[in-house]
C-alpha cells in the first residue's frame, strides 16, 4: 500500500508519543456545540472556571507525578475569561516549568478574544506568544465545509476564519495541528474537501506540523439523539491513508496522528500501517472525551510504549516539535 511505503521511507518503524497533559481550564461555553458532552452553561450545578493558581497547581502536580513536555490549554468559551487570564496562565506555567511547552487554546478562541478585546487577531496570537504559547492545536476544526459545521455547531466560526486564523499563526511562527472529526452529518465528498483546504493552506505557509482525525462519539450529546452509532476502525484507516497521500509535496505535513483517545487503542495500532507515524499523547487530565478514556487502558507513557511495541514499533518519546525528547520518569 503506497501509504504504507510512504510512512517507512520517512520513518522507518518508529513510532513518536508526547508525555503530555490536558488542562480544561472551564466547561462553561456559549458556543454549545450539539456533538460536544463537555459544554455546561453558567448557572449549572457542574459548571467550573478554574483560577489560575488552580490552573498551575494542577500542572505541578501532573509534572511532579509523571514527567510532562507539554500541557495542551482548552476549554470553553467562557465570556467571563479574557486575554489576561491566559496571559497571567501562561507566564505562570513557563516561570515554574520552562521545560513544558504551551499548546494552546484554537483559532475558536482566538477569534473569540479578538472581539472581545476588540483586537486583530495578530495581536490576540502576538501577545499570546509573547506570554508563553509555543504552538496551537486545530481545535474547532470538525469538517471545514460551512454546510456541515451550521448543522453541528451554528454557533461556531466559518471554514474560512478558521483557515485565515491559522494562516495568521504560522504567518507569526507558530505552528499548528490540523484537525478532523468525521463520522456525524458529513460524507466522503466533504472529508475530500476538508482535507484539499488543508493542503492548500500548507502549501502556502508550511505551518502545520501534524494532522489528527478523530471520529465522533454519540455518547452524552445532543446529536447523538440523530447520529446513534459511531463510524468503524475501518473509516479511520481510510481517512489516515488519504492524509498520508495527500499532504505530500508542497503540500506535505510530517506527521499523521494516531488518537488513541477517541478511536482506541487497538485502531490507533493499526493506523501506524496505514500511513499514521506518531501516537499522540499520554492525555494526563483529560475531561472533555472523559468516557472513552475510562474505556481505555492507558495511565503512563509505560502504557504507551507497549502499545506501540505491541504493534510493532519502535516507540520514541518526542517533545512539542516532534524532535526526540529526553527521556521521562514513567
Amino acid at each position: 500500500m503506497e501509504a504504507w511505503r510512504l510512512r517507512t521511507k520517512l520513518y522507518g518503524r518508529t513510532a513518536t508519543y508526547i508525555s503530555s497533559m490536558v488542562l480544561n481550564y472551564t466547561n462553561i461555553c456559549v458556543v454549545e456545540c450539539d456533538f460536544c458532552p463537555f459544554w455546561r452553561a453558567r448557572g449549572d450545578g457542574d459548571a467550573y472556571a478554574l483560577a489560575v493558581g488552580d490552573a498551575v497547581k494542577r500542572v505541578l502536580a501532573v509534572d511532579a507525578e509523571h514527567g510532562l513536555s507539554q500541557v495542551l490549554i482548552q476549554g470553553g468559551i467562557n465570556p467571563e475569561i479574557g486575554i489576561e487570564y491566559f496571559e497571567e496562565l501562561f507566564r505562570a506555567i513557563k516561570a515554574k516549568a520552562p521545560h513544558i511547552a504551551i499548546h494552546a487554546l484554537s483559532p475558536l478562541e482566538v477569534d473569540y478574544l479578538s472581539r472581545r478585546e476588540r483586537m486583530t487577531w495578530r495581536e490576540v496570537l502576538e501577545r499570546l506568544r509573547e506570554a508563553g504559547m509555543d504552538s496551537m492545536p486545530g481545535g474547532g476544526g470538525e469538517i471545514l465545509v460551512d454546510r456541515v459545521r451550521k448543522e453541528i455547531s451554528p454557533k461556531k466560526i466559518g471554514a474560512e476564519v478558521w483557515l485565515r486564523i491559522m494562516e495568521e499563526a504560522h504567518g507569526l511562527g507558530i505552528p499548528t495541528s490540523a484537525t478532523m472529526m468525521y463520522g456525524h452529518v458529513e460524507g466522503p465528498e466533504d472529508w475530500a474537501e476538508h482535507i484539499r483546504k488543508i493542503a492548500e493552506l500548507q502549501r502556502k505557509t508550511h505551518g502545520f506540523l501534524a494532522f489528527i482525525a478523530w471520529n465522533y462519539e454519540p455518547e452524552g450529546n445532543r446529536l447523538g439523539a440523530k447520529v446513534r452509532y459511531p463510524r468503524t476502525s475501518a473509516t479511520l484507516l481510510r481517512i489516515v491513508a488519504a492524509a498520508r497521500l495527500a499532504f505530500t509535496g508542497e503540500s506535505f505535513i510530517p506527521h499523521i496522528q494516531s488518537s488513541w483517545l477517541t478511536n482506541g487503542p487497538e485502531s490507533a495500532e493499526l493506523a501506524m500501517y496505514f500511513g499514521a507515524d506518531d501516537f499522540g499523547g499520554t492525555l494526563y487530565e483529560e475531561k472533555v472525551l472523559e468516557g472513552q478514556r475510562r474505556r481505555s487502558p492507558i495511565a503512563t507513557r509505560k502504557d504507551v510504549e507497549e502499545l506501540i511495541r505491541r504493534a510493532g514499533f519502535q516507540p520514541v518519546e518526542r517533545d512539542n516539535w516532534y524532535r526526540p525528547a529526553r527521556p521521562g520518569r514513567g
